[in-house]
């Protein structure tokens, strides 16, 4: 089990990723900084963002809704590297429970032809630094029923019929996320986008 401290839980915001950022400015006027893998995760958001002006629609209480804050000490033109360590925790995470998990780039998890979780990823760079980024996630875990404007969601539960627990899968994110991000951290960037690009889906 991860320390409590380490994750964070409000029922409802507005998007998990706008809140991490209000959270890391509040911190800098204490002069300490959150950790790596520190997570905000929500039941429901009332304006989730997705890639580009896309929202993220989910169901209350059935899916992961979540961001996590690094501060990783890569510079700004090395952000592929970072997706790349991301993408690759969240498909692990999820070849756990199911076969045939791979990434669509940018950063969507698919199942075969169907969309199981998206990623959004926000850097904060000033000048030559990249100061933190934000990696917000959405798993459609629970959900069964679908706004039909989405064209191709699935869940974990559609594709294994069983409720899976959301907060063991945010653990496991940690978890396997710290493997990922101690090669980022060491610039093992070469085995990072290796590993990546052969979970890309080809289309």
């Amino acid at each position: 089990m991860m320390p409590p401290s380490l994750i964070s839980f409000v029922e409802t915001t507005h998007s998990t990723n706008l809140l991490l950022n209000e959270i890391v400015e509040n911190y800098k006027n204490t002069g300490s900084r959150l950790p790596d893998f520190f997570c905000v995760a929500s039941d429901f958001q009332t304006a989730g963002k997705g890639q580009g002006n896309k929202s993220w629609l989910s169901a209350k209480g059935e899916n992961i809704l979540a961001s996590f804050y690094f501060q990783p000490s890569i510079l700004p033109q090395q952000q592929l590297y970072f997706n790349c360590f991301f993408a690759l925790t969240v498909r692990k995470v999820l070849s756990q429970y199911i076969d045939n998990v791979m990434i669509k780039k940018p950063n969507d998890i698919y199942v075969e032809d169907k969309k199981v979780a998206g990623i959004l990823i926000e850097h904060h760079i000033q000048g030559e630094q990249l100061k933190y980024s934000v990696a917000g996630v959405g798993i459609n875990v629970n959900q069964t029923h679908f706004d039909p404007v989405l064209p191709n969601p699935t869940s974990l539960k559609l594709l294994i019929g069983k409720n899976i627990s959301r907060e063991v899968l945010l653990e496991e994110i940690i978890q396997v996320g710290k493997e990922y991000y101690h090669q980022l951290q060491a610039g093992a960037f070469m085995e990072l986008e290796n590993e990546y690009e052969s979970y890309v889906l080809n289309q």
